[in-house]
């Protein structure tokens, strides 16, 4: 007989509350818990499928050692033998550790791996910040001097929002997470609120919106300037928090962003514009702009989202309650850093990239191993072959390491090129805390236990760190032995580097504690001098010299990406529709179709100006016209495969361009 265990869901930061049926060792299905207090029974479809991806056959189940199955003892005992011997040879920046998306919702092995990591030493540090999310880090650090500070949308305070490439039906929101969207959406409308979508496709948030704007991709920084130049025309409060001086820099530097040349860059009629301008207007202090990976993987991301927070500060919509507001965090808690910020040396391979958050681009990766810079590497959650540019060069550069260790729980091409597999437990075999406090909707944190047990020879992530660390002659458990320790113990440690009561915390459980919203605070704590910076000299020379997007050829489309609602990028948690989308498809308007000849299921080739992939064609009116529309990250055809590492790759946060890409197409 099943019995029905609460937890919640850790594929993303939306961590909605979810009932797992269990009988004996066998997960049997997985609904949303309706008493949670943020998703309220809601979950997406990675939710419902977790029971399925726990007994999947792709399961890591055992310790690989280059290709054979061993004992932990044997593998971990190899593994910190060769990081030591590359080490004592090539010295500490030789070792090299990513850190993706699959560890970045499992609280304790985020926590253990980065600790492990930086007691090497090593700067070699990556993660899937600069895949994705260089630009909201880049662009925060230079407007407030904290780069995780992060403005969250309150669907309760209605106003206007404005969604630049962004879909949050699907993704769930980016800088603010979030369960059940679309009721979010919904309750926002009925209490007054306005939503405007701006992109090149009618997704699925476009649909729950009172207007969409099907703008050009790439367009949006000129759009957005323009938006703030008129505001600051109309004045800005005199409790602003911005230097007289920074304002008349932004003066300026928008004076030449005009309404022609905005509905030019976008080719969207310029009463519309006007119309969401009078929307803005009208809705001062009450103001809430999403920005997604539309804009952070396009050529000029780092710009959008400054203006972002430019027209948020000009509005007076920041950090107060009608507006966006700002969570303190608690465990991962926001302080004032140093500014201006310091630039810390890029890798010796590609001084041009500045590291971002401390972390060195992921373009340089690969030229790192290539120079003979980086000769270990340790992957934890995460397959960098279906993420980085230039893919048939990286998977060459890994197969030349010395070391590539592989911590994960599902096996990949990546886990077939490294020496050693380290199978980790999956969320479902594993106690978790809330970490990402800055993005969520709800202000609080919730606990879950492990819903069951781990099967075959999986281990937790802290205690792989954990039994790696010894191995080298270091501790990241405080002296203990990791054999000794269990999920409870490491994560009560977090905890008390917080305000937190760890006891009261674990018996709330998956339903969580919450923590009192705050307003008011920013300016004091943690701005420099109290200000707003929205004139840093970086951004004010990069607008200077900001063109909008050129014209396409006869023969080109403009590439447009998009997420997948049954997919965390190249893991497919859900399953596949049987046959009409098993293949990564590509979305075209049908008039585009009709231009180059192309019907519903064909199989055409993407060629851009590096690369190219082979993808399905499924014909959809949503699309603009001139563009295609694929989600990034997928195995088979990843749009990643279009870019490069070296070129079109922005310096100030080394993010290669991938959205608004110029590409063509041919039938195969």
């Amino acid at each position: 007989m099943s019995e029905e265990r609460a937890s919640y869901c850790r594929i993303c930061a939306a961590s909605c509350g979810i009932l797992v049926d269990v009988d004996g060792d066998r997960v049997v299905g997985v609904r949303g818990d309706p008493d949670h207090p943020a998703s309220k029974g809601y979950t997406c479809p990675k939710g419902r499928a977790l029971g399925t991806f726990h007994h999947a056959a792709a399961r890591l189940d055992h310790p690989r050692l280059r290709g054979n199955a061993v004992t932990w003892e044997e593998l971990l005992d190899d593994l910190a033998a060769g990081i030591g011997s590359v080490r004592d040879a090539h010295g500490d920046d030789a070792i090299g550790f990513y850190l993706a998306t699959g560890l970045g919702f499992d609280s304790a092995g985020q926590v253990s791996s980065m600790t492990w990591f930086a007691s090497l030493g090593s700067r070699s540090v990556y993660t899937a910040v600069t895949v994705d999310n260089a630009p909201v880090l880049t662009a925060a650090e230079l407007v407030t001097g904290q780069a995780m500070l992060n403005p969250v949308w309150d669907p309760g305070q209605p106003g206007l929002l404005i969604a630049f490439g962004i879909n949050p039906v699907v993704s769930h929101g980016y800088g603010t997470a979030m369960a059940d969207p679309i009721t979010h959406l919904r309750r926002y409308r009925a209490l007054g609120g306005r939503v405007w979508v701006l992109d090149p496709r009618r997704s699925e948030t476009a649909a729950h919106a009172d207007r969409h704007l099907a703008v050009r991709p790439g367009s949006d920084t000129a759009v957005l300037a323009w938006l703030c130049g008129e505001v600051l025309r109309d004045g800005v409060d005199a409790d602003a928090h911005c230097a007289p001086t920074d304002l008349q820099t932004l003066r300026d530097a928008l004076r030449d962003f005009t309404l022609d040349r905005a509905s030019a860059a976008a080719e969207a009629d310029g009463d519309e514009l006007l119309a969401l301008l009078a929307e803005v207007r009208a809705n001062r202090g009450r103001l809430a702009v999403m920005c997604g990976t539309g804009l952070t993987m396009s050529a000029d991301g780092v710009l959008a989202e400054w203006l972002r927070w430019v027209l948020l500060v000009l509005t007076g919509s920041l950090d107060r309650e009608t507006g966006m507001r700002f969570n303190r965090g608690e465990v991962m808690r926001l302080r004032r850093g140093a500014y201006p910020p310091v630039v810390a040396p890029g890798p010796p391979s590609r001084p041009e990239l500045r590291p971002v958050l401390g972390q060195y681009p992921c373009v340089a990766m690969v030229d790192e191993i290539e120079a003979g810079n980086l000769r270990a590497l340790v992957i934890g959650g995460g397959n960098p072959l279906h993420a980085f540019p230039d893919i048939d060069r990286t998977r060459d550069a890994f197969a030349s390491l010395d070391v590539l260790a592989v911590v994960d729980v599902a096996d990949s091409e990546l886990t077939a090129l490294a020496t050693h597999v380290l199978p980790a437990t999956g969320q479902l075999e594993r106690a978790d805390i809330t970490l990402a406090e800055a993005v969520s909707m709800r202000s609080g944190i919730q606990y879950t236990p492990a819903v069951v047990t781990p099967v075959a020879e999986r281990r937790p992530v802290w205690w792989i760190f954990g039994q790696l660390a010894r191995r080298m002659g270091g501790d990241i458990l405080g002296g203990a032995d990791p054999d000794d320790l269990t999920d409870e113990l490491f994560l009560g440690g977090v905890l008390g580097h917080s305000s937190l009561d760890p006891a009261e915390v674990v018996a709330a459980g998956p339903h969580g504690i919450d923590v009192p919203q705050e307003y008011g605070w920013v300016a004091g704590e943690l701005l420099p001098d109290g200000c707003w910076q929205v004139a840093p000299p970086e951004l004010i020379d990069r607008l200077a010299r900001h063109h909008p997007p050129g014209d396409a050829g006869d023969d080109e489309l403009i590439l447009a990406n998009r997420r997948d609602i049954r997919r965390l990028n190249s893991l497919d948690y859900a399953g596949e529709a049987v046959g009409r989308d098993a293949e990564a498809p590509a979305r075209l308007h049908p008039g585009d179709a009709a231009r180059h000849g192309i019907v519903d299921g064909n199989r055409v080739r993407i060629t851009s100006a590096h690369g190219q992939i082979d993808v399905v064609v499924r014909i959809d009116a949503g699309v603009r016209p001139g563009t295609v529309s694929m989600n990034h990250g997928r195995d088979g055809a990843p749009v990643a495969a279009l870019t490069s590492a070296t070129d079109d790759v922005d310096p100030l946060t080394g993010m290669p361009w991938a959205s608004g890409l110029p590409v063509r197409l041919a039938i195969c």
